[in-house]
């Protein structure tokens, strides 16, 4: 009977000893995971955070919503990234970003990719709420994942926890601080999910299957947007934009618009001309770079015949600026070429009948703030008058 109980309770040790042990595996894993969440998130949120604040006094005659360069040295700072269009990977640019040493929960430092199409360093062209992203998400099918807020469903930038190595990934001791080895340039050694590296085109983000063990999280245009929307200050840059080229077309003397689009009633619509010189505010350093980025969402009216044959809630207008705002859901793609030459894809049809009845009065002249609801488009146009 004793050697019974005797065998009964080494039965129970044992089965207690391995519950405490795969109850501690799975705590360590969980523990790991949640550190690799926490990571990927405190990244995320500071490149937001870097976009939204873009403008200042490092940067004061560029405009908000650049993303930094990856760290691509090893030395923890963000620099110069390939050529204008390029998309790149890298290190996160901790130091840049004044963030401190920033690991996954095995003890990894993160990686990041940026759309050339958001990049700060060289800059696109323009940048605005109707840019898309460079990076194409797959789901856990192998589909790929159209992701909201952008309109091609892409992402603008990538923040990648690479976990421990694959077989095939030989990898050197990051034991100081990342952004303080010599591990930079060598992606393929800590990524698996990001398809070509870099390059001016589409590229794809596949973190599925038992292959790989990248983490990621990701950021469009629109959570940038969103950011930018729960500034204050933020709609009078853009009273200040939207002014500033105002005074270029009264100084121009109400110049023929760009890319005309309409010539009826009397009016031709198109897009705001180009300014050279000292044409007026929109040709100063600190809004050159602002008044390029929004210029695309603005058209431009004038009356053929020289008068003033517009009526506003200020008086008779010769011409008139408008501000489309960002897009609305449906009805108003603005990605190809084609689309960008509607007037319709910009402006409401509210406002295009206004135009038509050469009656402005109940259309704002100014940016409202603050944003009726941060997670919808402020698409309400907007009507300046030059007299």
């Amino acid at each position: 009977m004793v050697a019974l109980a005797l065998v009964v309770l080494l039965a129970l040790g044992a089965t207690g000893w391995f519950l405490a042990r795969r109850d501690s595996n799975a705590a360590r894993h969980l523990a790991r995971e949640q550190r690799t969440a926490d990571a990927l998130r405190t990244a995320r949120d500071a490149l937001i955070g870097f976009a939204a604040t873009y403008r200042n006094s490092l940067h004061p005659d560029a405009d908000f919503g650049y993303l930094p360069c990856p760290d691509l040295d090893g030395d923890g700072s963000s620099e110069t990234c390939g050529v204008q269009g390029d998309t790149r990977v890298g290190r996160l640019p901790t130091l840049t970003l004044g963030l401190p040493d920033l690991r996954d929960g095995d003890g990894e430092c993160l990686w990041y990719a940026v759309a050339g199409s958001f990049k700060n360093n060289p800059k696109a062209d323009i940048l605005n709420p109707d840019s898309t992203g460079r990076f194409q998400l797959l789901d856990a099918a192998g589909a790929p994942r159209s992701l909201p807020g952008d309109q091609a469903g892409l992402a603008a930038a990538v923040i990648f926890a690479p976990g421990p190595p694959l077989p095939t990934q030989q990898r050197q001791s990051s034991t100081g601080r990342c952004g303080g080895d010599l591990s930079a340039s060598a992606v393929g050694a800590y990524l698996e999910s990001l398809q070509p590296l870099s390059g001016p085109g589409v590229l794809t983000v596949d973190p599925r299957g038992s292959t790989g063990n990248d983490r990621i999280v990701w950021i469009t245009g629109d959570d940038i947007m969103r950011a930018l929307k729960a500034r204050a200050s933020f709609a009078s840059h853009l009273n200040t934009v939207l002014d500033a080229t105002a005074d270029c077309l009264r100084r121009a003397g109400g110049p023929a618009p760009a890319r005309i689009e309409s010539t009826a009633n009397g009016l031709q619509l198109g897009r705001v001309p180009a300014f050279s010189g000292n044409a007026g505010a929109c040709t100063s350093a600190g809004l050159r770079d602002a008044v390029e980025n929004w210029g695309e969402l603005m058209r431009y009216a004038r009356c053929t015949d020289g008068t003033a044959c517009l009526s506003s809630a200020t008086g008779p207008c010769r011409g008139v600026l408008l501000f489309g705002g960002e897009r609305l859901p449906a009805g108003q793609p603005r990605v190809t070429d084609a689309d960008k030459a509607l007037a319709a894809h910009y402006l409401e049809s509210t406002t295009l009948a206004a135009l038509s009845a050469r009656q402005l009065g109940g259309l704002p002249s100014r940016i409202l703030i603050p944003f009726a609801r941060l997670s919808e488009p402020a698409s309400a146009d907007v009507a300046v008058c030059l007299p």
